[in-house]
């Protein structure tokens, strides 16, 4: 079904802060009551937080990011992030740092790549960290006793799915970077997860997964799937 959202180009068409946040709270609170006026308002959200066409490789990710932080945003819950990048780090200091206030751990194998977001970003609530030995992934995350966003995409690639494994315990969601590529084994790790949505409308594929939040696994599916009913401009 391809909605019909003329009625409310208006809705899509205006991007002022004040209008922004309307959008972002009628997404919290009507995500489970679809409708055209529902629709308008993400997409004006995504145009308004992603550059479009939608970037296929190294950003396909982000709509699941946006998504999940638009939907975990009243709870105020930390994110960690593992392996930084214009697409999710960027992201991530826009929207959960500077509109949310949330804290955000950002991190990566590469010291001067860290640094390009470090110097820029680092504050109480942008903390970076630079992961020197891969044995250092092990204590990632354990500052906190729970997490509600975990974003995959750290070096080397074979620790992705330990770290998929390790943190089950200790976050409500994770999005999973590159979820096409077999070599990641990322399954071997994900099959402890009981909801979980591959999204494949990039090029890219995205995984989203939780061990314990069915309803916010749902909706983040809705909001990804809308992307494609909507035929969402992509690379």
């Amino acid at each position: 079904m391809v909605f019909s959202i003329t009625p409310f180009k208006c809705i899509i068409g205006t991007t002022s802060d004040q209008n922004i946040q309307h959008s972002e709270d009628y997404i919290i609170n009507h995500v489970q009551e679809p409708s055209d006026e529902l629709s308008a308002h993400w997409l004006r959200l995504i145009k308004h937080y992603i550059p479009l066409p939608l970037e296929s490789g190294y950003g396909s990710h982000k709509l699941a990011f946006l998504a999940a932080l638009l939907l975990t945003g009243t709870n105020g819950g930390p994110v960690v992030e593992m392996g930084c990048g214009y697409h999710s780090t960027v992201l991530l200091q826009q929207l959960a740092v500077g509109r949310q206030k949330r804290y955000v751990l950002s991190t990566d194998t590469d010291r001067e790549w860290l640094l390009k977001f470090q110097n820029n970003m680092s504050s109480s609530l942008h903390q970076f960290r630079f992961i020197d030995r891969v044995s250092d992934w092990d204590s990632v995350g354990n500052d906190r006793p729970r997490w509600s966003i975990a974003f995959i995409d750290h070096k080397p690639g074979e620790r992705r799915v330990v770290d998929i494994i390790r943190l089950i315990n200790m976050t409500d969601l994770i999005i999973v970077h590159d979820s096409e590529t077999a070599s990641y084994k990322y399954e071997q790790g994900l099959k402890y997860y009981p909801y979980k949505y591959h999204y494949t409308y990039l090029s890219t594929a995205t995984d989203v997964a939780s061990k314990t939040n069915a309803t916010l696994l749902n909706n983040i599916k809705y909001l990804l799937e809308l992307t494609i009913n909507l035929k969402v401009p992509k690379q």
